[in-house]
């Protein structure tokens, strides 16, 4: 259920917002900015690629999202004064490029699986050939009970020597270990989940040592093969929205509540497909890949896409219906700290969960850990509302504007601007 309705939609609405707030700083007019918006902005970037190292490196959170937002940012930025349609086009052109990349590891898996196929076929010649050979000597035995000691030796020798022909060479084994290791990649290992949770209940340098290959591997490889073709279509998305006028008041709050409801139906259509052929490659990947044309995860670009733009249009077309007013009201003071609470969020769960902290790491059921989010929720509810009647930014995020302008800004509202969100 979480993988369906949560899983990577969330994340995609963020990045659907970081890029339409791309575009809002760029467009605004401010006669007291001392440098251009445009430098500004590449600022921006490259501070929040270091709060993203920052935040996988010392604060141990491997899963960091600043770096890739950072590093899409900087790009974004030459397609910021593209008309709607380009951003569309660019947004779809990723999706279907990220949605390429997953189907040429699934080919890679394809063609390991043939050749893993062809060596079993190797190996069962070889079982086949033994078993003839010992057939074949027992009865030359059986129909000769006087062969001589010499003779005997001679059939004891050849069957050491066809045996030693009966070996897989260097390339098969490679071959045959390969995908060994994809098989049990899809198995339940107790051990690995033993020693992972040993790592993360001891101190920071046992978890960083844990981690770091983690972090490195999702700011470097998977970054650059994967997460940025998975952000920047999330960028462009919001971009392109912006452009279209979904955020703004003037859009038909009929077609937000049509596209809400249809993005929603359609996203989770892709969803369940995806759940459902990931089931069916769990049990058994082998009989999967050997059948299937697509790897299960196909869509999957898409279906975070459609079902962020869902959610979405129905978060919007709610607030328009001035119900829960309150609620609305403490979101915006919410997503108006989102740098603050992003990390507060990192520091809760490491402090919670690592072993520098109170190292409740794999002792939570499922459904404690529902208490726990909801926990951290009224932390930053609360938080946000109290800091926003006596601030005009979050912690983080004046902190960020000071470092991109390279002075100390004011921060504090005057005492008559002072009053509470609700």
């Amino acid at each position: 259920m979480i993988s369906v309705l949560f899983e990577g939609k969330m994340g995609t609405m963020l990045a659907m917002f970081f890029g339409a707030g791309i575009l809002l700083f760029l467009q605004k007019k401010n006669d007291k900015q001392e440098i251009p918006a445009e430098d500004a902005h590449i600022r921006r970037m490259i501070w929040l690629i270091i709060f993203g190292v920052f935040n996988a490196f010392i604060l141990l959170w491997p899963g960091d999202m600043l770096f890739q937002f950072g590093v899409v940012g900087i790009l974004a930025f030459g397609f910021a004064r593209m008309k709607t349609k380009g951003l569309v086009i660019a947004a779809m052109f990723c999706a279907l490029a990220y949605s390429g990349k997953l189907y040429w590891t699934y080919a890679d898996d394809q063609s390991d699986f043939k050749k893993y196929e062809k060596v079993m076929a190797v190996e069962k010649k070889f079982k086949a050939d033994s078993t003839a050979r010992a057939v074949k000597d027992s009865t030359t035995r059986a129909n000769n009970p006087a062969m001589a000691a010499a003779d005997i030796q001679k059939l004891k020798t050849a069957d050491s020597l066809a045996a030693k022909k009966d070996t897989l060479t260097k390339e098969q084994a490679e071959q045959k270990g390969k995908w060994t290791g994809k098989q049990n990649s899809f198995k339940f290992d107790m051990s690995a989940i033993t020693a992972d949770e040993k790592a993360m209940r001891g101190s920071w340098g046992k978890a960083w040592n844990h981690l770091l290959f983690k972090a490195k591997g999702k700011q470097s490889w998977w970054f650059y093969q994967i997460g940025v073709w998975e952000t920047a279509a999330s960028v462009f998305w919001g971009m392109a929205l912006l452009g279209l006028g979904f955020f703004s008041n003037r859009f038909p709050s009929s077609r937000l509540l049509l596209i809400g409801a249809g993005g929603i139906l359609a996203g989770l259509a892709l969803a369940w497909f995806r759940m459902h052929s990931k089931n069916a490659a769990f049990m058994n990947f082998d009989l999967f890949i050997g059948h299937r044309l697509l790897p299960y995860n196909m869509f999957y670009p898409f279906e975070r896409i459609i079902l962020a733009t869902g959610y979405t249009a129905l978060f919007l077309w709610l607030i328009r219906q001035n119900i829960l007013k309150w609620l609305w009201q403490a979101l915006a003071c919410v997503g108006r700290m989102a740098l603050t609470n992003y990390v507060l969020q990192v520091i809760c769960c490491t402090l919670l969960y690592y072993g520098y902290g109170f190292g409740y790491y794999g002792h939570h059921s499922q459904k404690l850990l529902y208490g726990v989010v909801a926990e951290i929720w009224l932390i930053q509810f609360v938080f946000s509302v109290f800091w926003l009647r006596y601030f005009r930014q979050g912690p983080l995020e004046w902190a960020w504007h000071c470092l991109v302008y390279r002075k100390r800004l004011p921060n504090r509202l005057p005492a008559e601007e002072t009053s509470s969100q609700f």
